[in-house]
């Protein structure tokens, strides 16, 4: 397909933001939640030789340090996707975009893994579909599966792991990972009454900084005490037990080390159990704190309200800012909106 064909062509895509580890299971599990990126891309003409014309805007969550060219992981991933889709010599192509991004940066909501995905899809949707584009929907039903697994699998070489850019493509509870035929990606069972209650401060922990504190050897026992808290929070959840979040959130393989550098999660965490949540963890590498309140008979009202207070009083007592608030989890996971 000649690249001035696909000129004109624009699609837009939502992607949402995604918690990884949830406890115990590190570098594996993410879950989406109904907080979502929005990026939209028009194929604006192309240059004989080099690289094409970059018109970008931004509008929210890093609006103020987010560049536009190749550096911005969403402007690169969108070049990479269209070559995904079997577009030659995508980079002479000259692109109008335009960001709305409501995904906090280095919270441990899953920010880049948002970026790189829905540049993925929204170049994939380009390079490969007719000139009247894609029916809003899932980027997953969409896209046939070489393409998909083709998007994953970059998704996740970019990041340098798979757990939050299987959640931001697939959606849900999400556990992956690299086995000898490539990478896997299974969805679990969240059940109905779980409620994602998200504490997100003001404080910015990067990713790097914080798995940097991190042991490069962790004893037997360690190991063993993981793993059985992943099979038994997995099998729970599976079962429609919400305990099972409770059982995740168990871990000894990196929240203990990376209280040391962020000396306020532990009290952020005792603060949402004693308010009546179900669990509450260390939201990817942070400062975000994952809590799950159990929504029985819609009978969760009263504590969802006593846990975000809690969050509240406790992110304030720790001069770590922000807020908490109620969610959702989002099971579309990447999506086609216009």
């Amino acid at each position: 397909m000649p690249i001035t064909s696909l000129i004109g062509r624009s699609v837009a895509v939502a992607v949402p933001a995604t918690i990884a580890n949830l406890g115990a299971g590190y570098d594996v599990l993410a879950m989406a939640i109904d907080l979502h990126n929005e990026l939209r891309v028009t194929i604006t003409g192309s240059v004989e030789h080099g690289a094409g014309r970059i018109e970008y805007s931004v509008t929210g969550e890093g609006a103020t340090v987010l560049v536009g060219s190749r550096e911005n992981l969403a402007i690169d991933a969108i070049y990479r996707g269209l070559t995904a889709a079997g577009v030659p010599d995508a980079e002479r192509m000259s692109l109008t975009i335009s960001a709305v991004n409501a995904i906090p940066l280095s919270r441990g909501l899953g920010s880049s893994a948002a970026a790189i995905v829905a540049g993925l899809c929204a170049g994939a949707a380009l390079g490969s579909g007719s000139s009247e584009g894609f029916a809003p929907g899932s980027c997953v039903d969409r896209f046939d599966d070489a393409v998909t697994d083709a998007l994953f699998a970059e998704a996740a070489r970019r990041e340098g792991h798979p757990d939050n850019a299987a959640a931001a493509l697939f959606g849900g509870l999400v556990a992956s990972g690299s086995t000898s035929d490539g990478l896997a990606a299974r969805l679990i069972t969240v059940p109905d009454d779980a409620v994602p209650v998200v504490l997100i401060p003001t404080l910015e922990l990067p990713t790097s900084e914080m798995r940097s504190v991190l042991p490069k050897q962790i004893s037997m026992a360690d190991a063993a005490h993981n793993a059985s808290r992943l099979a038994l929070g997995v099998a729970a959840l599976e079962a429609g037990d919400l305990r099972g979040f409770a059982l995740l959130a168990d871990d000894r393989l990196h929240q203990p080390f990376r209280a040391t550098r962020y000396t306020a999660m532990p009290a952020l965490i005792d603060a949402a159990r004693t308010a009546g949540a179900v669990s509450a963890c260390l939201a990817g590498a942070g400062s975000s704190i994952l809590a799950i309140v159990d929504d029985a008979g819609g009978a969760g009202d009263e504590v969802i309200e006593r846990v975000i207070a809690a969050l509240d009083a406790a992110a304030q007592h720790e001069k770590v800012g922000g807020h908490a608030e109620q969610f959702e989890v989002e099971h579309d996971g990447a999506r086609i909106i216009a």
